[in-house]
């Protein structure tokens, strides 16, 4: 069970994605968020949630895994473990978006293979989005060298102390409405089964659902309910949320934006070093 470092350089194909209204309200509606914005559509489109990008993202990343010698089972062992998005340019009900990952750095690491993806998103010729997306398949190892690869540095400033908390409730449905009101799929959070196969004790929230509902409640909180303010997001997953629990986010004012940190039910540090960089 091996990938060969030679695999970095390889893209997968583009998948593209109409925006909808529908869709964008569905997005918001994935993670509870009654921000009308998200659902006012009578003077324009609703507004984008800056997490929406996600959902076709991981569809670009499924193309990649096409094109990479890593089994079904395999990726089945893959644990979501940092995600950096930069927001590059405005996007709307009528756009037609086109994401393609391709694969940037691979290393072994003691847990096993850590690949590290780049996933550019544009309409048109403009460019919207850029992220960064690391995953951990465990069990995987890496045939050839470390190929470490180039990350946006984030804004995170270290040491200084938390100043607010907001609550952030996952219900039992949890992974069954983000999956499908959001369209980001995959059976470990939705099937008892698959998750007990990868080893994980019971149903857990998707990566990127915790990280929309961090967005939501920084937005609501921290930004006047406005999601166009924000210009980007990053943080890395070290600990899994379970459904249903409640987490703790903690939050601090920077110079860029707001510094945060997302504690689960069981006191684990779910998302730490996050960063949500405001416009």
């Amino acid at each position: 069970m091996s990938l060969h470092s030679d695999s970095v350089g390889r893209r997968g194909d583009v998948v593209s994605d109409l925006v909808e209204d529908r869709w964008l309200s569905n997005y918001a509606a994935a993670v509870g968020d009654e921000n009308d914005r998200y659902f006012e559509n009578r003077a324009g489109a609703p507004a984008v949630h800056p997490t929406y990008v996600s959902h076709l993202e991981w569809d670009s990343i499924g193309a990649l895994h096409e094109v990479l010698d890593l089994s079904e089972a395999e990726r089945a062992q893959g644990v979501h473990s940092f995600n950096h998005t930069d927001l590059l340019a405005p996007f709307t009900t009528g756009d037609r978006l086109d994401s393609r990952a391709v694969l940037v750095g691979a290393e072994q690491r003691r847990s096993g293979l850590r690949l590290t993806i780049r996933i550019d998103t544009h309409v048109g010729d403009t460019q919207v989005a850029r992220s960064y997306t690391q995953t951990i398949f465990r069990g995987v190892d890496l045939d050839g060298s470390d190929v470490r690869p180039e990350v946006p540095e984030s804004s995170f400033e270290e040491g200084r102390p938390f100043e607010r908390t907001i609550e952030i409730p996952f219900g039992k449905l949890a992974p069954y409405v983000f999956s499908e009101c959001a369209r980001d799929y995959g059976a470990i959070h939705t099937d008892r089964r698959a998750a007990e196969a990868a080893g994980i004790p019971g149903l857990i929230i998707h990566g990127t659902g915790t990280f929309a509902a961090v967005l939501s409640a920084i937005v609501n909180h921290e930004a006047g309910g406005d999601p166009q303010r924000v210009r980007g997001f990053s943080g890395k997953l070290s600990a899994m949320i379970f459904c249903p629990s409640t987490t703790v986010l903690h939050v601090a004012d920077t110079s860029g934006g707001i510094r945060f940190e997302l504690v689960n039910e069981s006191g684990e540090t779910a998302i730490s070093q996050g960063v949500v960089r405001l416009g």
